[in-house]
């Protein structure tokens, strides 16, 4: 999958969150339709970021410590991921 795609809709993910600062942003937290869909692209995200570490050459232990932090903190290991990780 192209890099740019996926790191362009985390880009629109978190300026979505950003745009929101103030008052509208506790308007769109109360908004569960708001929150699913958010939530729903951080899963989407998050397995195609697993399954792209899966596939990878990198060794056993790198493959589960990148997996491991992705599953317990899935916005900011994806960031994390996709800036820091050595995918070439």
């Amino acid at each position: 999958m192209n890099h740019r795609v996926i790191s362009s809709a985390l880009f629109v993910l978190s300026a979505m969150f950003l745009t929101g600062c103030g008052d509208s942003l506790v308007e769109m937290a109360m908004a569960w339709e708001f929150l699913g869909c958010c939530g729903l692209i951080i899963l989407i995200l998050d397995i195609i970021a697993i399954v792209e570490i899966a596939g990878s050459s990198r060794d056993t232990t790198a493959k589960f410590i990148w997996i491991i932090f992705i599953v317990l903190a899935p916005f900011m290991g994806l960031i994390a991921y996709y800036v820091f990780a050595d995918r070439s």
